[in-house]
């Protein structure tokens, strides 16, 4: 579980990938906020975002953003999230969401990062 604090974005997802993916997110504990674009301004309350592959704008938002975003799919299709991916997203999920697959996600993209060690 992940402290009330942590924030997640759905942004632009269908009606029913988004319920499937509130489902499984709600498990973990986190804030759940939903937006109908992937927009810059929709992004300050957010600390990892879900957006499928066919967002407009998601390249560019990849190369601009450090918050973690994560490409979701109803049906893997190779060239979009690989496209995704290669531009800078930090993970990728499909249909149907297990919970294990979601926590291992938030697990990797929200766990605060250890200090550089000082040689």
């Amino acid at each position: 579980m992940f402290a009330q604090s942590k924030k997640v974005l759905l942004a632009g997802l269908e009606p029913e990938l988004a319920r499937e993916l509130t489902e499984s997110l709600r498990a973990s504990g986190v804030v759940i906020n939903n937006a109908t674009k992937l927009e810059p301004a929709n992004l300050s309350e957010a600390d990892i975002v879900f957006c499928q592959t066919r967002q407009p704008g998601l390249l560019e938002l990849l190369a601009a953003t450090q918050i973690p975003v994560v490409v979701v799919s109803r049906l893997p299709e190779v060239n979009e999230w690989l496209d995704a991916m290669e531009a800078g997203a930090a993970d990728y999920c499909a249909a149907p969401f297990e919970r294990e697959q979601i926590d291992w996600i938030l697990n990797s993209n929200l766990r605060p990062r250890a200090a550089a060690a000082v040689a």
